[in-house]
């Protein structure tokens, strides 16, 4: 800086961007003036009184004489994309469309300040192989596992999948397609498969696939990797830890967490969906690279009832204006067409096309279980004492609560493995890979488990008692069960547990299920009868955009912070415990004295468990310090269980869990 120029302060340069367009294009600046005026502090509300508003920065007549005397005409490039159209735009898309000009102006201002201030970043990045090269190492992947798999019946129609995922994927035009192949059907690499071969045929420029757990996530992204090299796939989720990556890598992976700019990312439903629905810029700045992408939404069924309305029309949108094809994954797929959820909060679903030609013919090839279910109720001991009769037996439980109990209420626990949210992600990933480990040496084992271990984990059990739910939570813990076909059949019990109730959605997912027994349909597990499933269950849901997010958006002058605000696909009506676990004590000590920065944060996110903000007032004599509104530090270690997590007495976990 220049010593004989006086330093202005703070330019406030953002509006008068905003102004400078509405003086010279009018109507047609509004989407322009979002952009410009929210390119720092985040896209705004349109008027609401309170906080700061877009038609507050507009409406500021000092401003406006600033910008006339000040700003020097200029020729703009004239603007003609089918949405400026007022009187033809889709009100559904119309948010979505500011959203991607936002998140391109985000992501050029973070890049040009970036070749400025940190060019050795800058020339780091976007340094991928192309798609083609990709997708020969899927092809010289594929070939060698063919050779090296034992030809069992599994393994053969797994091959089939894939075959017909590539045939479609090579002849198949931009659009939203469902991948509905039965649990240990190999649908993880059948769609990856159609993924490549359709982003060839559609010169898309990258895949996303989007998966509910960050456990998940984990094991996709390093089965991914191993296929097409460490640097070509992008792995984000909060839990990720950037230190176990080598040096040069950690740096071009952080950098592409930013703005997605890699061929294959592998993320979160949460971060994916979040991300649609923020008004921030560092979470919008990715948003213009899942256009002209592929995405997949693996265990589909996931999706929360309570945001299925913007989601379901976000994912139209994107499809219909911005050239992405979607694929829908899972063994128990939901029905999204037609009219979904009852009363007010009903809305009309979107179309797809099914890969698999014939999905019930697939599933009676694939049938691997026989599935019995028990009408009158158990108690825990007569459970338990079914449970310690078998040598190997996975059994499933709708809350943390029943789990404990039936933990506890085991006569042996010498190989008794206990699973709950009760315990931090780490350590559930830690005990998940124990039971592997015990399985493959055909040890016994019983595992005790939330509902945490149905979706996406590779085990298999000859026997599987699953606490009566919605019946695509049973066909997922079925899917725990036989999975390689070692057995004739394996056994799937499903239960109902004396003094056990439900509320909410897995209430309604229960009441589902009985009606499908007393229409007296036993195969539960058909393609056929999980359709009726998802038909009769959306129609007993009365919520679906529980924040109002369509109302935020559909509108000629969208409210995008109200928005962000309002979505959320967890709800966060949670306190947040930092626990020890394995060697953890200097972060936690970090954090109890507050330095700590964002890395370090995302690596306690590893640490936490979640509990129910009514319990508040009964964190302290347990040995925690709270070190936020609702945030909280364990330090005292007695506390912490290395069998069942967070020690607490069963009054503590009555809440239903959703999300495991």
């Amino acid at each position: 800086m220049r010593p004989d120029v006086k330093d202005p302060g703070r330019v406030d340069h953002s509006s008068a961007g905003g102004q400078y367009a509405k003086m010279r294009l009018g109507y047609k600046a509004l989407p322009i003036a979002y952009c410009i005026c929210g390119h720092h502090a985040g896209l705004m509300d349109f008027n609401n009184e309170g906080i700061a508003n877009l038609m507050g920065r507009l409406s500021s007549d000092e401003q406006l004489r600033k910008v006339k005397n000040n700003v020097a005409d200029a020729t703009l490039p004239p603007l003609s994309r089918p949405l400026f159209d007022n009187d033809n735009r889709n009100p559904k898309a119309w948010h979505l469309w500011i959203k991607m000009l936002y998140s391109c102006l985000v992501d050029a201002d973070y890049l040009d300040t970036e070749r400025f201030m940190d060019p050795s970043s800058y020339a780091s990045r976007a340094h991928y192989d192309t798609l083609p090269a990709l997708k020969r190492k899927l092809d010289i992947y594929l070939q060698n596992l063919e050779k090296m798999a034992p030809k069992t019946a599994v393994n053969t129609t797994r091959a089939m999948v894939q075959n017909i995922c590539r045939e479609t994927g090579a002849t198949t035009g931009k659009g939203i397609y469902t991948l509905t192949v039965p649990t240990g059907g190999g649908k993880t690499l059948s769609s990856m498969v159609w993924a490549m071969e359709h982003a060839m045929k559609n010169h898309c420029e990258r895949i996303i696939i989007a998966i509910p757990y960050t456990s998940i996530v984990v094991q996709t992204a390093d089965k991914l990797r191993q296929i097409f090299g460490r640097d070509n796939v992008v792995e984000h989720h909060s839990n990720i830890d950037f230190d176990k990556m080598p040096d040069a890598l950690r740096h071009r992976m952080k950098l592409a967490t930013e703005n997605w700019d890699a061929p294959i990312v592998v993320t979160t439903n949460v971060q994916f969906f979040e991300s649609l629905f923020s008004n921030k810029p560092s979470r919008c700045r990715k948003l213009h690279n899942i256009v002209h992408s592929v995405v997949i939404l693996d265990e589909v069924q996931m999706l929360p009832t309570t945001e299925l309305h913007p989601i379901i029309d976000a994912i139209g949108s994107l499809n219909n204006y911005f050239d992405v094809s979607c694929l829908f994954t899972t063994a128990t797929q939901p029905v999204f067409s037609n009219e979904i959820g009852s009363g007010q909060s009903a809305f009309n679903g979107i179309s797809s096309h099914e890969l698999i030609p014939d999905t019930d013919k697939l599933s009676k090839q694939m049938s691997r279980v026989e599935v019995n279910v028990r009408r009158e109720p158990m108690s825990v001991d007569a459970l338990t004492e079914e449970l310690s009769q078998y040598r190997q037996v996975l059994c499933v439980v709708n809350k943390r609560a029943d789990a404990r109990t039936i933990y506890d209420a085991m006569p042996e626990k010498s190989h008794v493995v206990h699973l709950s949210r009760m315990m931090c992600q780490s350590h559930i990933m830690d005990k998940i890979q124990e039971v592997r480990q015990l399985l493959d040496e055909d040890a016994p084992i019983i595992v005790i488990s939330t509902q945490l271990i149905e979706a996406g984990v590779d085990i298999d059990f000859p026997v599987v008692y699953r606490a009566m739910a919605g019946l695509d939570s049973i066909a997922q813990a079925a899917g725990r069960c036989n999975r390689e076909g070692k057995l004739e059949k394996g056994h799937v019990t499903v239960f109902s547990l004396e003094g056990s109730s439900l509320r909410g959605v897995l209430r309604k997912g229960a009441d589902t299920m009985d009606d499908l027994i007393r229409m007296g349909m036993t195969d539960y597990l058909s393609p056929a009868t999980l359709a009726e499933y998802f038909k009769r269950f959306y129609r007993k849901v009365n919520t679906t955009d529980k924040g109002g997010v369509i109302e935020d958006l559909y509108r000629e002058t969208p409210q995008f912070e109200s928005a962000a605000r309002d979505f959320k696909m967890i709800d966060d009506n949670s306190l947040t415990v930092y626990v020890p676990y394995r060697d953890n004590a200097d972060l936690l000590n970090r954090l109890l004295k507050g330095d700590v920065n964002s890395d370090d944060f995302k690596r306690l996110q590893r640490f936490s468990v979640g509990l129910p903000v009514q319990r508040i007032d009964d964190l302290m004599p347990l040995g925690a310090e709270q070190v936020g509104e609702r945030t909280f530090i364990l330090t005292n270690q007695a506390s912490y269980n290395d069998d069942i997590g967070l020690d607490l007495e069963n009054h503590w976990l009555e809440e239903d869990l959703i999300l495991g």
